[in-house]
């Protein structure tokens, strides 16, 4: 009897320990790629989720920049693409749309409530041709960060319109300071914005998207025309074409220049350097006539293999619930901000950056220069922005120099 009864508590034993190895076997594993500079961040996030959800394993592997850019391209033609991957944004996320290799997650967020959950102006930055391409991760935007200091000293109020900012240039022209910082590809920001504000939001749109005539444009030639006006004034700093973006910011830290425009990443660098926090504020650029216009902004995201099973997106789609919750932003203070998340409060680091994302949201955004047109049109347009500002090449023949190489790039592609 003694036998049978150990026989039996054998046996059950045996076939909780299969059981076991099968629901273990069943666990669904997720494939992830992501830069090695989130790696700091994202390995505690990732093993503190895994811990909370045994069932789920996720397979992180971190890549420099340019070898996730270079390897995804790769997995893309061989189709070994894996469940999700980071994405810049821009044209660098498109490629994947245009070939059909991820999952357009329209439909999903409308019956998931993501307008509830992200930032309206993140979400129009990951849509592309009707189709939500990514999951928002972060938002940022391009604003004119200043030295409050000095507009106090001058009597400069903040301006509002493109009048009262040329107004406020030239009055810190002829107290000794260069208005603007910026050095030579930095250049661009100022020149998407001038052009935002002399064309329509289609005609941007289009122009980014190569589907208008940069040469035909009049916005353009308008735009490459003040900003040589501005750069032939001393709006900007002399050795512009030849330094960086250090330098830049540093004219501005040390008073030389009043303003700059950038990304909140220069709002938690103030603070990192134990800058004066009261000498420093922000402001919209004027990009509209009427003085309220879009920003230059780009989302950062997350895109899903068009062949993620519905298991795998479920537990993938659980993992970003927990990634931007209160209790991980709290515990994981190395998360990049600021994040799309509606309501996520900004760390003490980017106090500076304060109502920036509200202010995208109303005011609407466009998609900065260098991340949505083609890197090989961005080649000529910086050649040609250079020549523009060193009187080369004609403001009204810059855009037709420009469209040469989109109808090359179209050609091609």
């Amino acid at each position: 009897m003694k036998k049978k009864v150990l026989s039996l508590l054998l046996t059950l034993a045996l076939l909780l320990g299969l059981s076991g190895a099968a629901l273990a076997q069943e666990s669904v594993i997720l494939t992830f790629w992501t830069p090695t500079w989130r790696q700091a961040a994202e390995e505690p996030i990732i093993a503190d989720f895994m811990a909370q959800n045994p069932d789920i394993k996720i397979e992180a592997t971190f890549y420099t920049s340019e070898d996730m850019k270079s390897k995804t391209k790769i997995a893309a033609s061989s189709g070994t693409l894996p469940d999700m991957w980071y994405n810049w944004g821009g044209v660098l996320a498109d490629f994947y749309a245009e070939n059909g290799l991820i999952l357009d997650l329209a439909q999903y967020a409308k019956d998931n409530n993501w307008s509830e959950k992200y930032l309206a102006g993140a979400m129009e930055q990951c849509t592309y041709d009707g189709q939500l391409i990514g999951l928002p991760q972060n938002l940022a935007g391009l604003v004119m960060y200043y030295r409050v200091d000095l507009f106090d000293q001058f009597g400069i109020a903040v301006p509002t319109t493109m009048e009262e900012l040329e107004a406020a240039a030239d009055v810190l022209l002829k107290n000794g300071i260069t208005p603007f910082s910026s050095y030579n590809k930095h250049m661009m920001r100022y020149h998407e914005a001038l052009l935002e504000y002399y064309s329509t939001k289609e005609e941007h749109d289009d122009l980014l998207l190569l589907k208008a005539d940069w040469g035909k444009s009049e916005a353009m030639t308008k735009s490459f025309k003040k900003l040589k006006e501005w750069y032939d004034k001393g709006y900007f700093p002399a050795d512009i074409l030849a330094s960086d973006t250090s330098t830049a910011k540093m004219y501005v830290y040390s008073g030389a220049s009043a303003m700059i425009m950038e990304n909140p990443g220069m709002a938690s660098e103030i603070v990192a350097n134990n800058y004066d926090l009261a000498q420093y504020g922000w402001f919209a650029f004027p990009s509209s006539p009427e003085g309220k216009g879009r920003v230059s902004a780009y989302a950062k995201m997350v895109q899903f293999n068009k062949n993620i099973s519905d298991e795998k997106l479920a537990a993938a789609m659980k993992f970003w619930d927990y990634y931007y919750s209160d209790e991980s932003l709290e515990a994981h203070p190395a998360i990049e901000q600021p994040t799309a998340r509606i309501g996520a409060e900004l760390p003490e680091n980017y106090v500076l950056a304060q109502g920036l994302l509200e202010l995208i949201d109303e005011n609407g955004s466009y998609f900065t220069m260098d991340l949505k047109v083609p890197a090989e049109v961005m080649a000529k347009y910086f050649s040609v922005f250079d020549q523009v500002l060193l009187g080369t090449i004609a403001p009204e023949n810059a855009g037709a120099e420009i469209q040469i190489d989109v109808e090359n790039y179209k050609l091609n592609n």
